[in-house]
């Protein structure tokens, strides 16, 4: 059902999820179970779609969750109470800062700090996800204008502001009120506007371009990824998702040929390309050489209120070091169970303390030097061979040779 088909001349996408509720245990009547059933329902399209759920009561708690929080975001925005804060993206070669994103920001009275996880998708479920953009949009102009003019600023725009008749009057709007050059805005897209009318989107598109603004596709390389959209867009920009950055450095990963052939793509097309969520030493170093233009992420700084921002380009440039680990660990889960160490003829139970894609940490061997190659035999046949790469007395962390 999700494969495209023509309508009237024109293409269409139809994607389906399934929710599901089982009587008489998730309902009783007819509304009980419908009720129960739209939940699953939005619980399968939560997980981007093309799936099935099935009801539990854990999701009902989280739907009442959902709308206590719909309520304070509604007042929130009514009350001007979310804000903006900007993550630079910078050029990895010199550190200069070339561009900052704008990244809303909702600090509640009573529950703190929300995350956008949190917040955006609730937005995003009806027509507040259009106000809350355009007022992104406004604030983000009026913020650049006090930064130097070779600083671009960019905002991300959300498939329902996009699709929405005058949203080409909305960025006018925006430019003319702030008195913001065109080519100073970027305007970050998902890949999920392609999805419908590919005609109505050229036309916006165009419509953009005539407008002179800067047009960036966010997240590329996931979704509903397809080459065909760069020849729609119309792109300056490619920013390459965190998900192919994650982990790049570690022994046996595709993601360095992935990264290196969306740059080489990007370059023959005449676009930027960004490198997003780079946080440690070799990812920086990866991206880099791989021919990446910019780089976002952790590695040069998180997002900045507008008053740090106008501190640090004070002097008409903002240059930032990079810092951070000096390689990229992958998330680690704590463990403690026995498994077995081979080295060369000889079969030893250890345990294990921790265990990630790349490597372990074992503990019940005594004096096992660095640089030593043992398997490591993780149970129901899987081997994984191995080299130690620190040691105490009696703990040795391991390096895979592969990636599990």
């Amino acid at each position: 059902m999700s494969q495209p088909y023509q309508v009237s001349g024109r293409r269409a996408i139809i994607g389906t999820s399934v929710g599901i509720a089982i009587a008489p245990y998730d309902g009783i009547d007819t509304d009980e179970l419908t009720s129960a059933a739209d939940m699953a329902l939005y619980a399968a399209k939560g997980t981007n779609g093309g799936t099935f759920c099935f009801f539990t009561t854990e999701l009902r708690d989280e739907a009442s969750r959902t709308a206590v929080l719909g309520d304070r975001l509604r007042d929130a925005v009514d009350r001007d109470d979310l804000t903006l804060a900007y993550q630079p993206l910078v050029d990895p070669i010199t550190n200069e800062v070339r561009c900052f994103e704008a990244l809303l920001r909702w600090h509640d009275a009573e529950q703190g700090v929300i995350s956008p996880t949190q917040f955006i998708p609730i937005a995003e479920n009806d027509d507040l996800i259009i106000r809350i953009g355009d007022m992104a949009l406004r604030q983000a102009c009026i913020d650049a204008m006090a930064w130097p003019d070779n600083i671009k600023v960019a905002v991300n725009v959300s498939a329902k502001q996009f699709v929405r008749a005058g949203f080409r009057n909305t960025i006018a709007a925006a430019l003319e009120v702030s008195g913001l050059s065109p080519s100073r805005l970027e305007l970050e897209i998902t890949e999920s506007v392609f999805v419908g009318d590919l005609e109505t989107v050229d036309a916006i598109f165009r419509d953009l371009k005539k407008l002179g603004v800067r047009l960036s596709l966010d997240d590329f390389g996931t979704g509903y990824s397809s080459l065909g959209y760069l020849k729609h867009g119309h792109f300056d920009k490619l920013k390459i998702d965190q998900s192919f950055v994650r982990g790049c450095t570690e022994n046996g990963d595709t993601n360095p040929a992935i990264i290196t052939a969306i740059v080489a793509l990007a370059k023959a097309l005449g676009m930027e390309t960004v490198a997003e969520g780079v946080e440690a030493m070799d990812e920086l170093d990866l991206v880099k050489q791989r021919g990446a233009d910019l780089v976002q992420g952790y590695i040069y700084s998180q997002a900045l209120p507008q008053e740090e921002v106008l501190a640090q380009v004070s002097n008409g440039a903002m240059k930032v070091t990079p810092n951070g680990p000096p390689r990229h660990r992958s998330d680690r889960i704590s463990i403690f169970r026995k498994v077995g160490l081979i080295h060369e003829d000889h079969y030893y139970q250890v345990i294990l303390r921790n265990l990630s894609k790349s490597g372990a940490r074992i503990s019940g061997l005594a004096g096992v030097p660095v640089g030593t190659d043992v398997v490591l035999d993780l149970g129901h046949g899987q081997l994984v061979v191995s080299k130690v790469v620190n040691a105490s007395e009696s703990s040795q962390g391991l390096q895979f040779e592969t990636t599990l």
